[in-house]
């Protein structure tokens, strides 16, 4: 199922987008507001008038170095996006995991248990590995750009933790020939064109761009990817019958619109709209039932909320 989506995956993929046009828009706007003034004096008076005209209770602020303002603007952008990616990516990974725990192995001890957030920061890697070891996935798809990963997961820290700052750990990482091998040998969307270059990192200081957070977040976007697709693999399309089954006719009241022309075809649009899986011909959904009986009572059930809804 090429298009199938978990609800985790929906979601990141959903702050993936919300990202790339958040981070984009803004330098847009900030580039724009720049280049509207013919000189740095009259852009300062231009940004103070329209900071009294925001609607908020602020006074005038004369912006003296604009120039330095909006260099460091643009990286200030990129540190909210570095968290916002930790974030998404935090929350689709708790879930993933949540969802498969049930095919753990039972003795199983999870062996990442930190002290302290650095700690989680530096062994994320591992807790990817130790998912794909725990379900005895190959990780052949994903082992190129972990180290990408691990890189980002570290600057988030420093970010988050240390005054957007470089530990000695990250300029170490930034360094390492696993790094310099995955940015090199990242696969990107076009043929042609190559990679933009990673943050520089310095002992004294680490320099964003914008578009270093969305190649953040499509580091684990194509992570992400690949976990959703063993989740498919994992349960099969029996199971998310069941669960659309559950949501739109079983728990449900009335049924949930649009009300379709028969219950295949109700089941096949939702399983459709809630998972991005295809079924066709729809009477092959009822491929799901081993129980005549159970595939009775459905039938029943579809029409007697068809009649109230």
């Amino acid at each position: 199922m090429e298009n199938f989506k978990s609800e985790p995956f929906q979601k990141f993929l959903h702050s993936h987008t919300r990202l790339n046009n958040y981070i984009k828009l803004s330098t847009v706007a900030v580039d724009f507001l720049y280049k509207s003034k013919d000189n740095s004096k009259e852009l300062s008076e231009h940004i103070n008038t329209l900071i009294l005209e925001a609607g908020e209770r602020w006074t005038p602020r004369i912006i003296k170095n604009i120039e330095k303002e909006v260099a460091q603007l643009k990286n200030d952008l990129s540190k909210t996006g570095i968290i916002w990616v930790y974030s998404a990516f935090d929350v689709f990974f708790k879930q993933a995991e949540g969802q498969l725990s049930g095919f753990f192995p039972k003795l199983t001890v999870d062996k990442n248990v930190y002290n302290n957030e650095e700690d989680v920061e530096e062994k994320k890697e591992s807790k990817i590995i130790s998912l794909y070891a725990k379900l005895g996935w190959p990780i052949d798809n994903i082992k190129g750009i972990l180290p990408v990963l691990k890189f980002y997961e570290v600057l988030r820290h420093c970010v988050a933790h240390n005054m957007g700052h470089p530990t000695t750990n990250l300029i170490e990482i930034s360094e390492s020939d696993d790094f310099q091998t995955a940015i090199k040998s990242w696969e990107t969307k076009y043929v042609k064109k190559k990679i933009s270059d990673p943050p520089i990192v310095t002992n004294e200081s680490i320099k964003l761009k914008p578009h270093h957070c969305i190649m953040y977040s499509e580091t684990c976007l194509r992570i992400a990817t690949d976990i959703n697709t063993r989740i498919f693999e994992k349960f099969g399309l029996n199971h998310f019958i069941g669960l659309t089954m559950k949501n739109h006719l079983i728990e449900p009241s009335k049924l949930k619109k649009p009300v379709c022309e028969n219950f295949s075809r109700y089941i096949v649009y939702h399983l459709k709209q809630d998972f991005d899986i295809s079924v066709s011909p729809y009477d092959k959904i009822y491929d799901y039932y081993s129980d005549e009986n159970l595939k009775k009572q459905h039938k029943l059930r579809y029409l007697t909320l068809k009649n109230i809804s």
